[in-house]
């Protein structure tokens, strides 16, 4: 929790924005695409931007998820018979690079959406430079998304990420106690001296 305190402190000047999340802090913004940390993923970074059609296209770090660091959120208010915890088989491409995901539900305060959880350490790289993003689900095309500017949001989503990483990795340790019988929390101390 100290981290979060410490990259509120050090972004303070950043707006809040509601980003389907109230808690995220923005960083900065690029070529169309809001680029922010959300302290809920353990300060993990994302790029969020949204379409015409009301489509919003979220990439971004996860680090509560150790084995699956990376996700990608596609919502659209339109998909009212999305339901949240539900798993959904969806194939997605960028440009010609195509893969199968399996997709959650969510309700984002209304706004029906899908997570996508990946352990593909080359997404961010595989999104830079991209020009469309699309998904299908039970061979029907759900989203048709043009990337303008996908590579300075790339650029961004990683500056953002080291820049937060620096900020913590300078934080220092917390206090250690000089009590040795002091008991860790969730745990009952044993007095060596109660006799």
């Amino acid at each position: 929790m100290r981290i979060f305190y410490f990259v509120v402190a050090f972004m303070a000047a950043m707006p809040q924005i509601g980003l389907a999340d109230d808690k995220a802090i923005q960083w900065k913004e690029v070529g169309g695409w809001t680029v922010a940390v959300d302290p809920t993923l353990d300060d993990g970074c994302f790029v969020l931007t949204s379409f015409d059609d009301d489509t919003i296209f979220r990439l971004g770090f996860n680090f509560r998820k150790k084995d699956k660091p990376l996700y990608i959120l596609l919502g659209n208010p339109n998909w009212k018979s999305l339901e949240k915890g539900k798993h959904y088989p969806i194939e997605l491409s960028l440009d010609q690079t195509q893969w199968t995901a399996d997709a959650r539900g969510l309700d984002l305060d209304g706004l029906k959406s899908l997570w996508i959880d990946t352990d593909d350490t080359d997404l961010i790289e595989e999104f830079s430079g991209k020009l469309s993003f699309r998904a299908r689900f039970n061979g029907k095309e759900i989203v048709a998304l043009g990337l303008k500017d996908s590579e300075r949001a790339a650029d961004e989503l990683l500056a953002c990420q080291k820049a937060v990483n620096d900020a913590v990795m300078k934080q220092p340790a917390p206090p250690q106690s000089k009590d040795p019988f002091e008991a860790k929390p969730g745990t009952q101390a044993s007095d060596p001296f109660d006799l």
